[in-house]
């Protein structure tokens, strides 16, 4: 059972951090390649606060996307002046500084050694030390977070996002800053990534700064394809299926050393045969005018 609990719980943090990536991947087609960066300011938030400052639940919680709106505010100013394949390559470089930053900047944040025992803050009379009310309350921001994004998706900013991810100068061409939209879904995205970053250094009381790595980012990157670009319904079941999937193969009986590139292998076949098979709705043709 709490084997089971485990991987729930991770798959609903993956939820909200693909959730949050899908609003400028999904909808507005930016490659935003610094979206684990704001996941692990998130973490890293969380744990100085709880662990230096003993800040409760929800002042984490709240903080954490915060911070991690902040530093979309500052990459987002520079790089979302780029298009393309120069913007990610922008967002890929923040990433790094990041990174970097979480390894050196040791007087802060331990460096590679990491920052231990995060505690779990009570929640008024509720504890969530135990696993099962840890998913409880997690499920009920889960579910928050996705009837928000579900309003941003289908309201005029999702539709103003759309139309900039296909053409860009017929919004510019109505009188809509194309860069304000790109801005709101930066700082919008960077906000869920914060709290999914709140949420896992909570869960495993510990973090450092290999969990944040690019490899990290093409998970995310992975789920949202398989999900499907735009669907929250489909992001959502491919945070379950690519978490659950590797697990599975724990009960088939291999040798150690092939089991890690199986589960390698398995995800480069999936991304693989879902682009190919849905290249034409990843990859649509820009109109023209």
């Amino acid at each position: 059972m709490d084997y089971l609990i485990n991987l729930i719980i991770f798959s609903l943090i993956y939820v909200l951090l693909a959730g949050g990536f899908n609003i400028s991947f999904g909808l507005g087609r930016l490659l935003n390649l610094s979206h684990v960066a704001g996941y692990a300011i998130g973490a890293y938030t969380t744990a100085l606060l709880s662990t230096d400052y003993q800040f409760g639940f929800f002042s984490c919680l709240i903080l954490s996307g915060i911070f991690s709106m902040l530093f979309s505010l500052i990459i987002g100013a520079i790089s979302l002046r780029l298009s393309d394949d120069y913007f990610a390559i922008g967002s890929l470089s923040f990433s790094f500084v990041i990174s970097a930053l979480l390894i050196n900047w040791k007087s802060l944040t331990r460096g590679v050694l990491g920052i231990p025992g995060i505690p779990r803050p009570d929640i008024f009379t509720f504890s969530i030390s135990d696993n099962l009310n840890f998913l409880i309350v997690l499920s009920i921001a889960v579910f928050l977070s996705l009837f928000f994004l579900n309003s941003v998706f289908k309201g005029p900013l999702g539709r103003s996002l759309k139309a900039q991810g296909e053409y860009s100068h017929a919004l510019e061409a109505l009188g809509v800053s194309s860069f304000k939209i790109r801005m709101y879904s930066f700082i919008i995205s960077s906000f869920f990534a914060g709290i999914s970053g709140c949420f896992f250094a909570l869960y495993l009381s510990y973090i450092d700064p290999s969990s944040f790595s690019l490899s990290e980012m093409v998970f995310v990157l992975t789920i949202v394809i398989i999900g499907q670009p735009g669907s929250l319904l489909g992001s959502s079941l491919a945070s379950f299926f690519l978490v659950f999937l590797p697990e599975s193969l724990r009960f088939i009986e291999l040798d150690p050393g092939i089991l890690g590139p199986m589960r390698q292998l398995i995800y480069a076949v999936i991304l693989f045969s879902t682009v190919y098979t849905r290249k034409a709705s990843l990859f649509p043709i820009k109109r023209t005018v």
